[in-house]
């Protein structure tokens, strides 16, 4: 009984003979691993007659046939049904759906126990990822599984396909996969391409295929196209491999993995290469853009190597991060910028997922480090070793064995939280770390230094003050003082001690501004909204800062600003206003039934800073030259975000000396999920010759970006920057492109003071590959 179908058809069906019945009901059971009827495994039969023989072996019906299963139904216009074996046969307007996905057929045939079966001349459309295929005959295996010959396969919807596949055979496999076989691809039914074999993947999930081509031109590459093809190897690891070609520069293959095994580790790695043949050995003979770095780059082999990982040794608190940066030239990253390989798409996606960014492309550094850190309560401690490639010691530009760069090689950290000091009121904090330095030419040794330091809060009248004061120790153990100062003592072993103190006082004084009562909760106001309260904080702070000045520190090693700390004797102020905002709305619940909820955002906040140096009051040195200036720009800051579609960040700097503007960094932005966003930038630095700072140019970049959403699909983008001061074009970037419902398409053009170019970019929806 446990494998075989009980068939309960009305008595009067099992004793008559020949009878036809209209809206006739049959059910058939299936039971489950005991014997038992499960109500959502039932067949309920229907139609305008039924018909069956006392000694048939099958039931016969006629119009409007429809046999449902709970979501599932089979609907034809004639059906036989066997009962010895449970299938199904269907003939005339075939229509079904199970487990959703939706068939459509002249002919089919069916075993209700697992739905295997065929169609002739059908139609399957598989709602994840909305799949179409077509052909004159279709098998339907076990699972989610199907052969065709003859077929059609496309994600558009209609008779007459924005893009198919046509193939002479095919399957679709548990996998996830679309298999074809001498399939052509076809716009609007013309054929552009054909493949002897193609594996598309279908399923939402993760699938190996080709992803989505990149095709463009440009002046300095050419011609130029990558199909990237991507390797889902399991659930925690993936690799891209990237081909790229350039018919004026050649081929560049590129390899992308990523892996993350679980929620305390995940890597991404990634490398390409080119062998160019185009070099130069005379700095005049770069691109124009290259030649004021007066370098040279003879090298025919290129290659970027990159990666970010966080992972752990051992147990998830020994946490590990490396960081991967080696490139082969200085041009390198400034040429092969855009792309899905390129070094704007890798720095987003470290961003993105890690939160680290790498050195900018025309950067002539490029920075590798390897950390260890575990932390308790109170303390942790860290080691890294980090490698600094100067780029301006590579392919002969200066000799290898002149290079200064410095390295860290090893770095030990440790750091104490900041804590009260034996049960008494003070409190305190430190850090200490201990280095080796190495270079190929110049001072190498190490160093060790800490900084403890002490405070204690204290409240007064509504006001917080927290003295604090502090030690530094710094001493060094010499290997080589090779191209050191002569200012610097030859000794082996040497050291200094600094103290530095401060005071900061601060308040916060608040007051909440009522504006008025939040809508009446009802239906009729759903979705109504008013501003309710208003809080508005104060914040007055005032720092002084004192660090020891030691002239006799010149005579010490130095490998990097901690051997020359800067005397401080000054004082800042400042003044924060910020404004919170409740806004109560009235949405509608669960039930449908109207209810009123509070939403609260800080949406303006406005800051003024201003600091005194107390020793350039004092100064006596070059005041022929400099006179003195011992206060600090005034600078006002302003972020503004009243409702959700704008935003503003402005800071400003005035120079109560020249009585203008010396900084500027403003960005206004104005964006709608549904229409786009606008975005304005100012960027601006003044010539400044000063005691303390020096600006050699102005410099004023203007930032003008947009996208639009438009009606049939359509997005345009684009992006101008532009040096205003030297009056050139920094970018020009426009992008045309268009969302069907089974594809996208960019186009864009792109203008900067490295290359021109223009790319196409197509992508088939829900396949990803092409």
């Amino acid at each position: 009984m446990k494998s075989r179908f009980i068939i309960l058809i009305v008595c009067l069906l099992l004793c008559i003979s020949g009878y036809a019945y209209a809206q006739e009901l049959v059910v058939v059971s299936r039971p489950d691993g005991n014997g038992t009827a499960q109500a959502e495994q039932e067949w309920h039969f229907s139609a305008d007659k039924v018909v069956a023989e006392n000694d048939s072996e099958y039931v016969q019906a006629y119009g409007n046939v429809t046999v449902r299963s709970g979501k599932s139904y089979l609907k034809a216009d004639f059906a036989r049904f066997y009962q010895a074996t449970k299938w199904i046969y269907l003939k005339g307007n075939v229509k079904a759906e199970w487990k959703g996905d939706f068939y459509n057929a002249a002919e089919a045939e069916f075993d209700l126990n697992n739905m295997v079966g065929w169609l002739k001349k059908g139609r399957v459309f598989v709602a994840k990822p909305h799949v179409y295929f077509e052909s004159e005959f279709i098998e339907k295996h076990n699972g989610a599984t199907y052969s065709f010959k003859d077929a059609k396969v496309t994600a558009c919807d209609g008779e007459n396909p924005a893009w198919s596949f046509e193939a002479g055979e095919g399957d679709i496999t548990l996998d996830g996969y679309a298999r074809l076989w001498h399939s052509k691809f076809k716009i609007k039914g013309v054929p552009v391409a054909y493949t002897p074999f193609m594996s598309l993947p279908i399923d939402q999930k993760r699938q190996s295929g080709i992803l989505t081509p990149e095709l463009g031109s440009s002046q300095k590459k050419g011609t130029r196209i990558s199909i990237p093809y991507y390797w889902a190897i399991n659930d925690e690891m993936d690799l891209t491999a990237y081909g790229e070609y350039m018919d004026k520069r050649g081929f560049r293959p590129g390899v992308e993995f990523r892996h993350t095994e679980d929620a305390n580790s995940k890597g991404e790695w990634r490398a390409d290469w080119l062998y160019d043949g185009k070099t130069y050995n005379n700095s005049a003979d770069a691109d124009s853009v290259f030649k004021d770095d007066g370098m040279i780059r003879p090298n025919h082999n290129r290659w970027w190597v990159r990666s970010k990982y966080n992972g752990y040794v051992g147990s998830p608190d020994w946490q590990t991060i490396v960081d991967l940066d080696a490139v082969s030239d200085q041009d390198y990253l400034r040429e092969f910028s855009s792309g899905a390989n390129g070094y704007d798409s890798t720095r987003d996606s470290f961003l993105e997922e890690f939160g680290r960014d790498i050195e900018a492309a025309d950067s002539d550094h490029r920075i590798s480090t390897a950390l260890i850190a575990k932390s308790w309560n109170n303390y942790s401690i860290s080691g890294l070793v980090q490698y600094d490639e100067n780029l301006n010691y590579r392919n002969g530009n200066n000799p290898g064995d002149k290079n200064p760069t410095l390295q860290k090689l090893p770095q030990l950290n440790a750091y104490a939280f900041k804590g009260n000091l034996f049960g008494t009121p003070l409190e305190w904090e430190g850090e200490a770390s201990a280095n080796y330095f190495w270079r190929e030419y110049g001072m190498s040794g190490g160093r060790f230094d800490m900084h403890p330091e002490v405070s204690m809060p204290l409240s007064v009248g509504g006001v917080t003050f927290i003295p604090s004061a502090g030690v530094r120790a710094t001493a060094y153990a010499m290997d080589s003082f090779q191209n050191a100062s002569s200012k610097i003592s030859r000794d082996s072993t040497q050291g200094h001690i600094l103290a530095d103190a401060g005071v900061s006082a601060f308040s916060d004084f608040f007051r909440v501004f009522d504006l008025g009562s939040a809508p009446v909760v009802s239906k009729e106001n759903i979705g109504k909204s008013s501003w309710t309260k208003i809080k508005h904080n104060f914040v007055p702070r005032l720092d002084y800062n004192w660090v020891q000045d030691d002239p006799d520190q010149e005579k010490l090693p130095y490998f990097d600003s901690r051997d020359r700390i800067t005397k401080a004797n000054d004082i800042t102020f400042s003044l924060t206003n910020v404004l919170d905002r409740s806004r109560s709305m009235v949405t509608a619940g669960k039930d449908g039934e109207a209810v009123l909820e509070d939403e609260y955002l800080e949406f303006f906040r406005f800051r003024v800073e201003e600091g005194y140096d107390i020793d350039e009051a004092d100064r006596s040195a070059d005041l022929s030259q400099y006179e003195r200036r011992p206060f600090s720009d005034l600078m006002g800051e302003i972020i503004l975000t009243p409702y959700n579609f704008v935003s503003l960040t402005s800071k400003t700097y005035l120079s109560p000396y020249l009585g203008d503007i010396t900084e500027h960094e403003n960005i206004l932005k104005f964006f709608n999920d549904t229409y786009g966003e606008i975005l304005f930038g100012y960027d601006y630095l003044r010539k400044i010759d000063e005691y303390k700072r020096q600006q050699d140019t102005d410099m004023q970049i203007m930032r003008y970006a947009a996208k639009a959403y438009l009606p049939w699909g359509l997005v345009v983008t684009g992006q101008y920057r532009v040096d205003v001061d030297n009056n050139r074009d920094l970018e020009k970037t426009v992008a045309l492109g268009w969302n069907h419902q089974c594809f996208s398409v960019e186009v864009l053009a792109s203008t900067t003071t490295i290359d021109e170019r223009y790319s196409v970019n197509f992508n088939l929806i829900d396949f990803s590959s092409f």
